[in-house]
């Protein structure tokens, strides 16, 4: 089943009435986590709407409610802040072609990089944030490199994104190290980790409350260094090391374990289901591509070094010493 078509026009003449359809525990979770109520939902829509048809530098944008509250929920309802994430958003996508436009989930290598199970969605958590495993050592470095591999996860994200669960409840991440290499890690260059950072902290929509990473080789934690000293405080304080797969076990419920780990869940199953979710979403991913900013206006964004070297102190090596991961 295709995914439905959305309309770009910043002034559509009319807008499809929202309905909250999520379960009772969701919408309590907004309500705690988001301040999200019906009445302050509402208003804020309409006045996102409203600031895009008349914003001068947005040409053309989604004004569905669904893509709207993507970034209404990642601000906490914070409409200034939301008008910044999506101008951000937008101006990202043009600014980088090569990671956000053209993004085609039905191409033989994103369907491969599926099938190597390098990234699963494995389900919800008891407090309904959507776990994803990620297992680095199926990196395939001999057919992907570091742009496919981010453009990769654009579309893993831009996937899940329109899933109002995934907006309110947020992702845990845990990362499987387990057999990488040199190679793996060496491809990486400085741009590539400074735009990563800046996408998955400030320019895409989403909400990561844990990062849980395993097992990562020693001869590595100075290029994650780097990497995290484009991070913000807060995402950092949200890494946990583990020294081993059994120490990482007891942040998860069992029943969210793969078989591989000695849980119940089939991998295969789960990347089955994600490569039909990667096809179906294939034409409305396509069509993000439609919406249009100024970008010369926000090229300053991008012209800053946000870096600096006492920052790498900072990174994955103070996770180290926090948790005292030998």
């Amino acid at each position: 089943m295709a995914s439905p078509m959305f309309c770009v026009d910043k002034k559509p003449s009319n807008f499809e009435p929202y309905r909250f359809t999520l379960s009772a525990k969701f919408e309590q979770l907004a309500r705690d986590e988001l301040r999200e109520e019906p009445e302050i939902r509402e208003q804020s829509l309409t006045q996102l709407r409203d600031w895009i048809a008349k914003h001068p530098y947005i040409r053309k944008c989604r004004t569905d409610a669904v893509f709207l509250l993507r970034f209404l929920r990642f601000r906490k309802f914070s409409v200034p802040q939301a008008q910044a994430a999506i101008e951000r958003y937008l101006a990202m996508r043009q600014t980088f072609p090569n990671w956000f436009q053209k993004l085609d989930s039905t191409d033989s290598q994103i369907l491969e990089t599926v099938d190597d199970e390098l990234m699963t969605v494995a389900g919800r958590d008891e407090a309904g944030r959507t776990l994803v495993w990620i297992r680095f050592g199926r990196v395939n470095v001999e057919r992907l490199n570091p742009i496919a591999i981010l453009r990769y996860l654009m579309i893993f994200l831009e996937v899940l994104l329109d899933d109002e669960e995934v907006q309110v409840g947020g992702f845990r991440v845990w990362v499987d190290y387990t057999d990488s290499t040199l190679k793996q890690y060496g491809m990486w260059g400085i741009s590539d980790f400074k735009l990563l950072m800046d996408a998955v902290n400030r320019s895409m929509p989403i909400r990561i409350r844990e990062i849980h990473a395993v097992k990562l080789p020693r001869f590595a934690v100075a290029i994650a260094n780097v990497m995290l000293s484009f991070a913000t405080p807060k995402f950092k304080e949200r890494i946990f090391c583990h020294s081993t797969v059994l120490e990482s076990k007891s942040h998860f419920h069992e029943s969210l374990w793969p078989k591989q780990y000695g849980g119940p869940q089939d991998s295969v199953e789960l990347n089955r289901a994600l490569r039909k979710l990667f096809c179906e979403k294939r034409d409305a991913i396509l069509a993000l591509d439609d919406m249009d900013i100024d970008v010369e206006h926000y090229s300053s964004l991008w012209n800053q070094s946000g870096h600096n070297n006492s920052d790498i102190d900072g990174g994955i090596a103070g996770c180290f010493r926090k948790l005292n991961v030998d």
